[in-house]
């Protein structure tokens, strides 16, 4: 039985397709030193948004597997749940897909 549930959920994993680069919008950037000072990995990208009222800007990271994120704090969030899952890796590495 519990081969059966092993099998099953690898087979999920395996069936899960991940985003691709591509998916990333092309006007990004790389991360500022002020931006990776409070926790986001070089490997991220760094999409900002003028907002329509005003002269603030939205900012929008990304993982290299197309994951979006609203915040610096979720992006470490993340990490820790990726560190979780990959016990192989540092969260200082490229994630594992």
């Amino acid at each position: 039985m519990l081969s059966y549930i092993v099998t099953a959920g690898a087979r999920l994993l395996c069936s899960i397709k991940t985003k691709e680069l591509s998916q990333i919008p092309e006007n990004t950037r790389e991360p500022s030193e002020n931006e990776m000072r409070h926790g986001l990995p070089e490997w991220f990208r760094v999409q900002e948004v003028p907002r329509n009222f005003g002269n603030r800007l939205d900012k929008y990271y990304f993982s290299m597997d197309g994951n979006k994120f609203r915040s610096i704090k979720e992006v470490r969030e993340w990490r820790k749940n990726l560190e979780f899952e990959c016990s192989g890796y540092t969260s200082d590495e490229a994630p594992c897909f």
